[in-house]
C-alpha cells in the first residue's frame, strides 16, 4: 500500500471465541486457518504504539504532491496559501523528504525528474529559512545543473532527462536506450548526500522543534490526529509484513507468530490495497492470497459477514487443501489463459468495498486500544 494513493489501509478485531462461532455457509467447505493464541505485545508492538514527530507531521501536514500531476504548480501554491508561510515552509520540506529513501542514491533525481521538481527554487528557500545550509546548498548545485534559468515548466524540464515521465500526458513515454544525461549524472552524484533519509527526518524534527509556533503546531497535530490517520501509520509500519512465498507451513508460522489484532490489520490491508488496485482475481493470484483463510477470519472479526461468505466462496473455487503457498496456487490454479473459472473469481470483487472495510477496521482498532499515539 505509495504510497498512498490507496496507503491509507485498515484495521481488526479480535477473539479466539470468534472462530467457534463464526458464521460460514453450511455449503461451502473451508480450511480454517491454525488459531493462534493470544500474544503478549512485545517491544515491537510497543513501538507500533508511538508514531515519531516525522510521521505525525506528514500526516497532519501532508505534502499533497500528487495534486501537482493533476493541476499543477499554481494550483498547488493556491491551496497551501491558506497555511501561516511556516507551514507552506514545513509542507515544501516534508514533500522533498518523501522523495528520499535510506540506502538510495536516487532520491535527488526521483524529486527533480517528477512534477514535484517544479517546487525546486522554493524548496531552496525553505531550507534556507529552516537553516538546513548544508541541504540547501546542495539543492543549490542540483539546481544550477539545469543551467542559468531553472525550468519550473515539467515540459522544459523533460528535456534535460534521458527517461523521464514528465511529458506521458502529452504522449510522450521515456526511450530506455537513451544514454543518461550530464543531468542525470550530477543529481546521482549529489544524490549521495541524501542517501540517509533517516539523518534528513531528524534535522526536519530538530528544525520544527526550534521553531516555537511550528512546535506548538507539532503538539496539536498529534492530539488531533483522526482514528483513520493513525490506522494509517499502524498500516504503513505493518507493510510488506510476512510473505506469501516459500512453503506453506513456513507461512504459516510466521503469520501465527503475529499478534491476532495486528495480523488482522495486516491481511486485511492487503485485501483492500489490491481489491482497490486490481479485484479479487489479483488478491488471489498475487502473494496476498497466501493469506485468504485469515482474511475470511479477519473480515468476521471486525463484523464483516458479508464480505467474509465473500472470500470463503473465492476460497472454495480452489483445490483442497488450499494452496497457500504462492508459487504452488500459481501453479494450480493461475497457470492457464483466462477463462470462466477467472471471470466468476474475478465478479466476486463487486462484493468487496474497501471503504467500508477500512471504516469498521478503524472502529475496530479503537476498540481494541491498538491506534498508536
Amino acid at each position: 500500500m505509495p504510497h498512498h494513493s490507496r496507503f491509507h489501509l485498515g484495521l481488526v478485531l479480535t477473539a479466539a471465541l470468534l472462530l467457534q462461532t463464526m458464521e460460514i455457509d453450511p455449503g461451502i467447505a473451508q480450511t480454517a486457518p491454525p488459531e493462534a493464541s493470544q500474544t503478549r505485545p512485545t517491544p515491537q508492538d510497543d513501538a507500533l504504539r508511538h508514531i515519531p514527530d516525522y510521521e505525525v507531521l506528514t500526516l497532519a501536514f501532508p505534502p499533497n504532491l500528487a495534486r501537482l500531476m493533476v493541476t499543477g504548480r499554481d494550483d498547488y501554491f493556491a491551496a497551501i496559501s491558506r497555511d501561516a508561510p511556516a507551514l507552506q515552509r514545513l509542507r515544501l520540506l516534508l514533500g522533498f523528504g518523501e522523495s528520499l529513501h535510506d540506502g538510495t542514491t536516487e532520491g535527488l533525481h526521483a524529486y527533480f525528474s517528477n512534477p514535484s521538481g517544479t517546487l525546486a527554487p522554493d524548496l531552496l528557500i525553505a531550507l534556507r529559512e529552516a537553516g538546513l545550509t548544508e541541504r540547501a546548498a546542495v539543492v543549490a548545485d542540483a539546481i544550477a545543473a539545469f543551467g542559468p534559468t531553472y525550468p519550473v515548466d515539467d515540459r522544459k524540464r523533460s528535456d534535460f532527462f534521458a527517461q523521464s515521465f514528465l511529458r506521458i500526458k502529452d504522449g510522450v513515454v521515456p526511450d530506455p536506450k537513451k544514454p543518461p544525461t550530464a543531468v542525470d549524472l550530477k543529481l546521482r552524484e549529489l544524490g549521495r548526500q541524501f542517501a540517509d533519509k533517516t539523518k534528513f527526518r531528524a534535522e526536519i524534527e530538530a528544525y520544527v522543534r526550534r521553531d516555537a509556533g511550528l512546535a506548538v503546531a507539532l503538539t496539536q497535530a498529534r492530539a488531533q490526529l483522526s482514528d483513520t490517520q493513525r490506522l494509517s501509520y499502524l498500516q504503513a509500519q505493518l507493510l510488506p509484513g510476512v510473505s506469501g512465498f516459500g512453503e506453506s507451513s513456513a507461512i504459516r508460522e510466521q503469520i501465527e507468530r503475529m499478534p491476532r489484532n495486528h495480523r488482522t490489520v495486516f491481511v486485511l490491508t492487503l485485501l483492500t490495497g489490491e481489491v482497490f488496485n486490481g479485484g479479487l482475481h489479483q488478491f488471489f493470484s498475487n502473494s496476498s492470497g497466501a493469506f485468504a483463510e485469515y482474511t475470511a477470519q479477519a473480515l468476521r472479526d471486525i463484523g464483516m459477514t458479508g464480505p467474509a461468505a465473500t472470500i470463503d466462496k473465492a476460497l472454495a473455487m480452489f483445490p483442497k487443501p488450499y494452496p497457500v503457498s504462492t508459487q504452488e496456487r500459481r501453479r494450480v490454479a493461475f497457470k492457464h489463459d483466462w477463462n470462466k473459472w477467472d471471470d466468476q473469481l474475478d465478479a466476486l470483487t463487486g462484493a468487496i468495498d474497501g471503504e467500508d472495510i477500512d471504516g469498521a477496521l478503524a472502529t475496530y482498532a479503537r476498540e481494541q486500544d491498538i491506534l498508536p499515539r
